[in-house]
């Protein structure tokens, strides 16, 4: 799970919290911009150590 950021509004949409992926959205919760316009702010350390 990740952390993401609207460039647009800054809403934080954080997967772990939300319980679902940010590709299962389509817009942002509050500015209704396109789901493109997050970013990613954190990835889990569990992944990054899965990877590795």
């Amino acid at each position: 799970m990740a952390v993401y950021r609207c460039k647009a509004c800054g809403y934080i949409f954080d997967e772990e919290k939300e319980g679902k992926s940010i590709r299962d959205i389509d817009y942002c919760p509050r500015c209704k911009q396109p789901d493109d316009r997050f970013e990613l702010v954190e990835e889990d350390k569990k992944e990054e150590k899965e990877n590795d």
